[in-house]
């Protein structure tokens, strides 16, 4: 079990996460939820049980300042206004790889003949956020060295590069098909993915080039003489409401660059892959345009969290503190009277509306606030617990507070607040949810559900 610790940094506080940590979102990921019955054989009879939810709650949301972004499982490709979030520009920078050392494209320098150029990319399982609309690409050649092991990358690394956009005018614009078997010209077809032309004369050759001067020989040397690509999506003419991000898997044998060519010679159409493969250095490259937002409204006035609050991958995550929990132990003439919590539930009512192709998160995670440095599981949701999965027909996550409450009543557990967001964290998910929050004009508003025994 490692002891490395994890830094993320947000505008208040910094927390420091162990990987076991989130090595443990991913084994909940398939575990079902349950519900803990502590404290129910502790009822005997007489004993009055009362449920209350008019508990007062203080709900925000804090940024995080950018993220690690490099060699995640999954990569982000596109663009999308939100309404409420503001813009969200995702790229990839990514270096590509050699299939084989000093590959033979021709017999002689000068006798190969370039038919196009293409970028592969394979989908996740997810696919896409947001809508799936046409993209506008673009692709870049960059000047960074880029080193996959003891460097890292964050989602606001900006990489440099050439300023000639690699695609094509007229294949810019491509409408990405998810589910469709891609058909190649040899008669073969693949799995859904996307692909981009590139410039068959700007990279084609050069990567001919590249190869007639010796630089295929060792992988060292080709990604000296070329150094990678950027991707991005141009969402200039995209109006609030439009745009998405695809999700891609960078590491699949379907994510390539691939040079189709012929011999003078020799009409036989010939290919040549550059993979991204495990020793393929890469990142995503995010930007979020939060001008004039109701989220920067919040995380400008905290106060303002209190009507609605927000929590976005790699970006926002949202606080909840109960800062009068401590009064369930006391009576009306504030005497000690201890309780015993059956059942306590924090329930946050989501904002979800059809028309909206930004759907919140499927699941969210809670992680307890042990300092300004350091968060941990709550009581509740330790390995053997699910997390949350949110509950489309009601609107609203539920997350068990049982163990946790009764631990802060106890004096075992500080009341220090908590923090929620998704469990896709590492800056490889745009996803984003708003609540309302509990003095929010709408009908249903964030509380704390409790029942109790008094003993």
């Amino acid at each position: 079990m490692t002891n490395n610790k994890i830094s993320i940094i947000s505008k208040r506080r910094v927390v420091q996460l162990s990987a076991t940590f989130f090595i443990s979102l991913f084994v909940l990921w398939s575990c079902r939820k349950e519900e803990t019955d502590v404290g129910q054989s502790l009822q005997g009879e007489g004993l009055d049980v009362t449920t209350i939810d008019t508990f007062s709650l203080i709900t925000y949301t804090d940024e995080l300042t950018p993220m690690p972004s490099d060699e995640t499982a999954i990569n982000l490709l596109g663009y999308y206004r939100d309404p409420v979030f503001g813009s969200v520009d995702c790229g990839i920078v990514t270096q590509v790889r050699l299939s084989s050392s000093n590959p033979s494209f021709s017999a002689s320098p000068g006798d190969v003949i370039v038919d196009s150029v293409v970028m592969s990319l394979a989908y996740t399982g997810i696919k896409w956020y947001g809508n799936l609309d046409d993209i506008t690409v673009e692709a870049y050649e960059i000047t960074d060295d880029l080193i996959r092991e003891d460097q890292q990358y964050h989602t606001s690394t900006t990489p440099n590069y050439i300023a000639t956009n690699l695609v094509p005018i007229g294949e810019e614009v491509i409408s990405p098909d998810v589910v469709s078997d891609v058909p190649l010209a040899n008669g073969d077809t693949l799995a859904a993915h996307l692909r981009i032309r590139l410039d068959s004369t700007l990279l084609g050759d050069k990567l001919v080039s590249i190869n007639e001067a010796g630089n295929m020989a060792t992988d060292e040397l080709f990604v000296n003489a070329f150094k990678g690509i950027y991707l991005k999506v141009n969402g200039s003419g995209l109006a609030v409401g439009q745009g998405g991000v695809l999700y891609f898997a960078l590491e699949s044998s379907l994510s390539k660059l691939t040079l189709y060519f012929h011999e003078v010679s020799d009409p036989t159409l010939k290919e040549y892959d550059f993979p991204i493969n495990s020793s393929a250095a890469r990142y995503n490259k995010i930007d979020f345009g939060r001008a004039g937002t109701d989220v920067e409204a919040v995380l400008t006035d905290s106060t303002q969290g209190q009507d609605q609050f927000y929590t976005q991958a790699g970006s926002a995550w949202a606080i909840v503190h109960i800062p009068h929990i401590m009064d369930l132990n006391k009576d009306s003439l504030g005497d000690e009277n201890k309780k015993i919590i059956n059942k306590a539930e924090l329930v946050l009512p989501v904002q979800d509306f059809e028309q909206d192709g930004f759907d919140p998160s499927t699941r969210l995670f809670i992680a307890r606030v042990i300092n300004d440095s350091i968060s941990d599981f709550t009581r509740d949701y330790q390995s053997i617990n699910a997390l949350p999965i949110y509950d489309q027909a009601n609107k609203e996550f539920r997350f068990i507070m049982t163990l946790e409450i009764q631990g802060i009543l106890n004096g075992t557990v500080a009341n220090n607040g908590f923090r929620i967001y998704t469990t896709s964290f590492f800056a490889s998910s745009i996803e984003r949810t708003i609540f309302n929050g509990p003095e929010s004009t709408l009908k249903d508003k964030a509380r704390l559900e409790v029942t109790y025994t008094d003993y």
